[in-house]
């Protein structure tokens, strides 16, 4: 079994309920990373919670990028 990364850019975020409840890694423009589970998905912004059970809001301006990892069969 492999995994693979799955990259969501801004433009691909918003309003993307698939992303809901997702285990990710955010980057933000400034280069920082937040890992968590995607709590709330909006058209202009989503909620993360970490693993302290903090949760953060990110505005898409904010986003680089969001990456995940998927469990494959090969």
């Amino acid at each position: 079994m492999g995994k693979r990364q799955i990259i969501y850019r801004p433009a691909q975020i918003g309003g993307n309920q698939t992303l809901l409840n997702r285990e990710i890694n955010l980057v933000t423009k400034e280069q920082r990373v937040w890992h968590g589970v995607i709590t709330s998905v909006g058209s202009s912004e989503i909620e993360l919670k970490d693993a302290r059970k903090g949760k953060h809001t990110f505005s898409l301006e904010q986003i680089d990028k969001i990456y995940g990892e998927v469990k494959t069969d090969y």
